[in-house]
């Protein structure tokens, strides 16, 4: 009889647990949602230049749900410590945050700042992952607090085109060939930013070995972090080739008509990243339902459009075109392409200071 009462008892825990998992059920409806968002009445978004971008969609989201759009910008590394002193003190303001992930990842998630993001989808057309880059989500922490929503070509190899055809490199292997002796100039990867970045995505991703980067050393190249010098050296042909360089000064050449073109299609692959792409919702959020509301619209066919016009960064999203876009700022079709590690949180806990201590070590005859 204790037998079949246990089992009772399970089937019946198995079925309320069916019960609250089914979408629809023990869940507000979008309509409820929406009415309790509107009483609470507005929703505080923080973050960085995404987060900025947002400010010309605040009459719209406003018209759209009747919730006004607070919005706080400002860097991530000093918005942190503010954000977890506040907390401290009781004060919980903040709704969602549209961030760079390592600070989310290193800082804010430990600190337990977050919620997990994942039970804030509600439309169809955010939940329906045929609809994103890849068939699925892209999330840079396993517990999937900090959702990917952006995914851009980031180009390694840039060449100019009067010195260098484009199928005389298809691979990063050709870069050790001896006609680009002395030719090939290389942004320091030993320092924060970009050439840090793609050195850290060459190597997690298997596209060289450490033993490339020593035989392109030997090759006494030129490294410099003087991201304007490197563009315009470029562009003038006093270096055939830049390994790195920065996107910004790159782009202004190319605009203004300078042979300049990234070599995109390597053999190996290609990296695309996602940065400042991080979103996540706050625990304790003062505004759930005016957040949840936010959240959703933003992932929406629409919400992305207007990202993706504002930062020039190109959506995960497969349905928004890239209207818009430089035809280097899109992703092209048939190539590999890998998110760069520095945006997952495994990496940045826990391998990040291994590869900069590698980087140096192994340009370290170049400096």
């Amino acid at each position: 009889m204790e037998r079949k009462s246990l089992i009772s008892g399970i089937v019946l825990t198995l079925l309320v647990s069916l019960f609250f998992a089914i979408p629809g059920f023990a869940k507000d409806s979008w309509e409820t949602i929406l009415q309790k968002a509107r009483k609470e009445g507005e929703v505080a978004v923080s973050g960085v230049s995404i987060a900025a971008g947002l400010k010309r969609s605040i009459n719209l989201f406003k018209e759209k749900f009747g919730i006004n759009m607070l919005i706080t910008t400002g860097r991530t590394s000093s918005m942190a410590p503010k954000l977890l002193q506040e907390r401290r003190t009781g004060l919980y303001l903040q709704d969602v945050m549209i961030s760079g992930q390592s600070t989310m990842a290193d800082t804010l998630k430990p600190a337990g700042a977050f919620d997990p993001l994942e039970p804030y989808l509600m439309l169809p057309e955010v939940m329906n992952q045929k609809l994103w880059y890849g068939g699925k989500f892209y999330w840079a922490d396993e517990e999937r607090y900090i959702f990917n929503f952006a995914l851009y070509p980031i180009d390694m190899v840039f060449i100019n085109t009067n010195l260098v055809k484009p199928d005389e490199i298809k691979s990063y292997y050709d870069l050790l060939k001896p006609e680009w002796k002395n030719k090939i100039l290389i942004n320091d990867p030993t320092t924060a930013g970009i050439a840090s970045i793609s050195f850290n995505a060459m190597l997690y991703n298997s596209f060289v070995t450490q033993d490339f980067f020593r035989k392109l050393v030997a090759q006494n190249n030129m490294m410099t972090r003087n991201q304007d010098l490197q563009a315009t050296w470029l562009a003038k042909g006093k270096y055939p080739i830049a390994l790195w360089p920065s996107s910004g000064p790159v782009a202004r050449f190319i605009g203004a008509g300078a042979p300049i073109r990234p070599n995109s299609n390597m053999k190996e692959g290609s990296a695309a990243g996602s940065a400042g792409s991080g979103l996540s919702v706050f625990n304790k959020a003062p505004h759930p339902n005016a957040a949840k509301v936010f959240i959703n619209w933003f992932l929406s066919r629409e919400g992305q459009e207007i990202n993706q016009e504002v930062v020039r960064k190109q959506t995960r999203r497969l349905d928004v075109p890239p209207v818009g876009l430089g035809p280097y700022e899109q992703r092209i079709s048939g190539v590999k392409y890998f998110p760069l590690p520095d945006e997952k949180e495994k990496f940045i806990l826990t391998e990040s200071k291994k590869y900069k201590k590698l980087a140096k070590e192994l340009f370290a005859p170049l400096k």
